[in-house]
C-alpha cells in the first residue's frame, strides 16, 4: 500500500469502553494476521492518521508502539512505518489469538443474550393470573432471544384490572431495554389517571425519552368486574376482538388518535366502553400474529386470523386456547416468527370461580 491515510480507514468509536489506542492496535493487527496488510507494506505516519480520524497523534503513536512492542512494526512512530515480517511461529501464534478473541466475544455475547433473557422473562408476569370476577392468559413468543413486545397485567385500588399489550419498534436487545422503561412507567401511570388520560401520560413520558424512530404500539384495557364493563384506548396496536362462541370475533376500534406513543408529545387518546356479557371474552395481540408470513412471503392477513378466532373458544382453558391460536399461526404460516407474537385474553369470571 502506499501510506495514504484514506487507504487505512478504520471504525473507530470514542464512546466503547475500549481505548481508542487499542480500537487501533487491534484492528491493525487482525488486518496483518488475515494478509490484508503484508511485510514492507508502509503505514501512514501518526500524524496523517490521526488527522484523518479526527483523534490524537499521541493516541495513534501509543496503538503503534503496542504493535512494535509485539513486532507487528518496524520504524514506529516515526513516519516511515513499516509492517515486519512474520516467523510461522509468530503468525500462528497470532491467529491463534484471533480466534480465541473471536470465540471469547461470542461467547460472552450469548451468555449477555441469555441473560437478558432471563431478566425479561422474570419482568413479565405469569402467563395465567386471576383475582376477583377476572382471568387473564397471556403468551409472548419472540422472534429473537428477547423481544419488544410484552404484556402485563395490574391490579388497581378500586378492584378494577388493567391489562396490556405493547408492541416496541424494532427487535431484539435494543427493543427489550426500551420495552423495560415502559413496563417500569405503566404501574405510575395508570394507577393515577382513566384509561385515555393515563394513555396520555406515558405517551407524553416516552416522547421525552425516546429517540428518532422509536416508538411504542399499546393496547390497555380496563375491566371492571362489578359492572363488567372494560374501557378500551389504543396507540397504534391492532384493533382488540370481543370474542364469543358460535359467533364472529368483533373487531373493537377506538375513536380519536391511534398515534404510537412517543411519536409526538401531546396526543389526545380517547377510549371506548364495552360491556362483557356472559361467554364473551376480551383478545388484546400485537401485529406480529396477522402479520406472520409464509414461505412465499404471504401475510396471514386478518381474515384469516379472525377465522382461527372462532375456532375451540368452548373448550378447554384460556391459556391453552391461546397457544392452540399460536399453534394454528405457526402451521399456517410454516415458519418461526419474524416478527414477535403476543396475546392477551381477558375473561369475565363470577368472583368465587376466581378465589
Amino acid at each position: 500500500m502506499n501510506g495514504d491515510a484514506p487507504s487505512l480507514l478504520l471504525h473507530l468509536v470514542p464512546e466503547d469502553p475500549e481505548p481508542l489506542r487499542e480500537q487501533i492496535a487491534r484492528q491493525l493487527r487482525d488486518r496483518i494476521v488475515r494478509g490484508e496488510l503484508s511485510a514492507g507494506d508502509s503505514l501512514p505516519g501518526h500524524r496523517q492518521l490521526a488527522r484523518h480520524h479526527r483523534v490524537a497523534p499521541s493516541t495513534v503513536e501509543a496503538a503503534y508502539e503496542i504493535l512494535a512492542a509485539e513486532g507487528l512494526l518496524i520504524g514506529a512512530p516515526t513516519d516511515e512505518v513499516r509492517i515486519a515480517t512474520l516467523g510461522p511461529e509468530h503468525r500462528r501464534d497470532l491467529v491463534e489469538r484471533l480466534q480465541l478473541e473471536e470465540l471469547v466475544a461470542r461467547e460472552l455475547g450469548r451468555r449477555e443474550l441469555e441473560m437478558a433473557r432471563d431478566v425479561q422473562r422474570r419482568l413479565l408476569p405469569p402467563s395465567e393470573l386471576n383475582g376477583p370476577g377476572w382471568e387473564v392468559a397471556a403468551r409472548c413468543l419472540p422472534a429473537r432471544v428477547v423481544a419488544g413486545d410484552f404484556y402485563d397485567v395490574l391490579r388497581q385500588a378500586d378492584g378494577s384490572v388493567d391489562v396490556v399489550v405493547a408492541d416496541v419498534a424494532g427487535k431484539g436487545f435494543a427493543a427489550s431495554l426500551i420495552m423495560a422503561s415502559v413496563k417500569a412507567m405503566l404501574p405510575f401511570v395508570t394507577a393515577s389517571g382513566g384509561v385515555a388520560e393515563s394513555m396520555a401520560d406515558l405517551n407524553l413520558r416516552l416522547a421525552r425519552e425516546l429517540g428518532r424512530g422509536e416508538f411504542v404500539a399499546l393496547t390497555l384495557a380496563r375491566y371492571r368486574p362489578s359492572e363488567r364493563l372494560v374501557e378500551l384506548a389504543n396507540a397504534g396496536a391492532p384493533d382488540p376482538y370481543l370474542v364469543r362462541p358460535g359467533r364472529p370475533p368483533q373487531p373493537l376500534s377506538v375513536p380519536g388518535p391511534r398515534l404510537p406513543l412517543g411519536i409526538r408529545p401531546e396526543v389526545a387518546y380517547a377510549s371506548r366502553m364495552t360491556e362483557l356479557a356472559e361467554n364473551e371474552h376480551l383478545l388484546l395481540l400485537t401485529d406480529g400474529l396477522p402479520e406472520a408470513r409464509d414461505a412465499a412471503g404471504e401475510p396471514l392477513g386478518y381474515e384469516a386470523l379472525e377465522a382461527m378466532l372462532c375456532q375451540e373458544l368452548a373448550t378447554g382453558s384460556p391459556s391453552l386456547w391461546l397457544a392452540g391460536l399460536f399453534d394454528r399461526v405457526q402451521q399456517r404460516t410454516g415458519r418461526l416468527p419474524e416478527d414477535d407474537w403476543t396475546a392477551a385474553m381477558l375473561v369475565p369470571r363470577e368472583a368465587e370461580e376466581a378465589l
